[in-house]
């Protein structure tokens, strides 16, 4: 069973090559990976000849645009990708991770083999801090209900929508495998954002996905990106713009699903980010729109402590118009 395998990259041949050769050294080899470059420095450009000359046919490199040109973002970039794939299996590695696990293909491709309505296989993966600190296990609350989840195939289980609903995150792009009719149902990944975009497209598949696996052994390795570098999408954005727009990606899912586990998370969690919005439109002054925000945040997620926070907002308000003005 073909697997494609789809990489975004832009300036960062370095890291770049570090995912391939991980990518190379699965021990499946019914594999293609389509590395799509999106508008990176002649300078980037000049180092494929030299990396592709370590890799093998299954390797195809797509330019977009011209060297240094704006880049059109990870979304319309892996939208752009899945259209020259042709796997029946289509999974994602983002160019600054890489996949520990050799034998990780093999193991997924067996799975699908044997469950011909399994259209989505989670796997975990340790996340790398900047100051070196391991988080080993992504998915610690979904990997601590496994004895929950009957046996699908070896390693993995079977995993539900609610459980997932309830696992305290989502799974990365480098963590799964999608069959290709799942993809193309949900439309690939949405253009309208380019922060979140993982987030979005997996529920999304989770909601139409007829059966799904967990798999809690550790096969990849995502690098969480330095907030003082900008050389990541999602960090050369001000905080308010990442929240602004997590927030759009929350009420798009909730739109976009039938699920009532996926609709309440999702809007629960638009409630959190209202939350930072509110705080921060205080704490620079802007408080009516802090106010608004607030109860906005209290009817996506209700707490009695946000509740407190709501009255005072409002006590500021009204006591306000009160105080002779300067």
């Amino acid at each position: 069973m073909l697997v494609s395998v789809v990489v975004a990259t832009r300036n960062r041949p370095e890291l770049l090559r570090s995912t391939l050769l991980s990518l190379k050294a699965q021990t499946h080899q019914a594999l293609e990976v389509v590395v799509l470059d999106d508008g990176s420095s002649s300078a980037t450009r000049a180092h494929y000849a030299k990396l592709w000359g370590e890799l093998d046919d299954r390797f195809r490199l797509v330019q977009q645009g011209q060297d240094g040109q704006r880049g059109q973002g990870p979304s319309a970039s892996r939208n752009q990708a899945i259209q020259h794939t042709q796997g029946q299996l289509v999974a994602f590695c983002d160019d600054d991770d890489i996949w520990i696990d050799n034998e990780h293909l093999a193991r997924t491709v067996a799975a699908f083999g044997s469950h011909p309505e399994l259209d989505l296989y989670i796997s975990n993966q340790r996340a790398v801090y900047p100051d070196g600190t391991v988080r080993e296990d992504w998915l610690p609350r979904l990997t601590a209900r496994r004895a929950d989840m009957p046996a699908l195939a070896e390693g993995s289980h079977r995993v539900t929508v609610e459980q997932l609903s309830q696992c305290g995150g989502f799974a990365h792009l480098n963590m799964l495998l999608l069959r290709r009719t799942l993809l193309r149902e949900v439309g690939g990944f949405w253009e309208g954002v380019n922060y979140e975009e993982d987030r979005d497209l997996f529920w999304r598949c989770v909601d139409r996905a007829r059966l799904m696996a967990y798999c809690p052994g550790v096969t990849s390795q995502h690098h969480v990106p330095d907030r003082s570098k900008q050389n990541n999408v999602s960090m050369t954005m001000p905080p308010t713009d990442r929240w602004l727009m997590a927030a759009m990606v929350c009420r798009h899912i909730a739109m976009s699903v039938s699920s009532p586990y996926i609709v309440k998370l999702s809007l629960q969690h638009e409630g959190d980010l209202l939350r930072h919005l509110s705080e921060h439109s205080s704490q620079n002054g802007r408080h009516p729109t802090a106010r608004l925000l607030a109860w906005q945040a209290l009817g996506a997620k209700f707490t009695w402590k946000w509740a407190l926070y709501c009255v005072w907002l409002q006590a500021r308000s009204l006591t306000s118009l009160f105080l002779p003005s300067r």
